[in-house]
């Protein structure tokens, strides 16, 4: 992949990754909750979730699956019980004091790296769409005339950066909403207002199909 096609296919993929969507939703609700670089650092399981994705696209496994309602609905619905149940979860969160939590440097996050990882990487891995973006989008950019394989890798690998940078993107617009959030009261229709984000995120890719 030459450096001027490069050139011309990051910025679509940077598009594509500050898209809103449930993942960056994660990391602004990561943002709030725990700060920036906390939220980025548990983009590894999304793009952990994305790589294996490009890899059965690029294996040609991806469009078995598109092609298949089956496959697509079996994908589609585990995304959408989950997104449901992390919106559940979070409306029913208690509320916290943030000001309990204003010196968080050196403290470890209730939750943990891992689990927000893990949280990324299921939102990530159940969201059909993806698949749809690695089979629909990734080959319009290929040049035939080129090395197949190499090129992908580029674009997966571009595609992974980008996500790290919107996700930054979201969960510093989220850092700053909770430095607005003071009381109890505040954080408690905060989780309520997020929780009804992921409700919502999950009614709108029950919708989702193969078209």
């Amino acid at each position: 992949m030459t450096f001027s096609v490069w050139l011309a296919m990051a910025p679509l993929l940077m598009l594509l990754s500050l898209g809103p969507g449930p993942n960056n939703f994660t990391s602004m609700h990561n943002g709030i909750q725990v700060g920036a670089t906390k939220a980025v650092i548990a983009v590894v399981g999304r793009n952990l979730a994305f790589g294996i994705l490009m890899l059965v696209s690029a294996l040609g496994l991806g469009a078995i699956i598109v092609s298949s309602s089956f496959w697509f609905s079996i994908i589609k619905w585990f995304g959408v019980a989950y997104l449901f149940y992390v919106g559940i979860k979070t409306w029913r969160s208690a509320a916290i004091v943030l000001e309990e939590h204003e010196n968080e440097i050196g403290t470890k996050a209730k939750s943990g790296h891992l689990a927000r990882m893990r949280q990324e990487f299921l939102v990530a891995i159940g969201n059909p769409k993806a698949i749809l973006l690695f089979t629909a989008i990734f080959p319009q950019l290929l040049d035939l005339s080129q090395p197949v394989p190499m090129q992908f890798f580029w674009m997966g690998l571009t595609f992974c950066c980008t996500e790290f940078i919107a996700a930054y993107v979201y969960a510093m617009s989220g850092k700053q909403i909770r430095r607005l959030i003071r009381s109890p009261k505040g954080m408690k229709n905060l989780n309520r207002g997020m929780g009804s984000v992921f409700v919502l995120a999950s009614a709108l890719l029950a919708t989702a199909t193969r078209s």
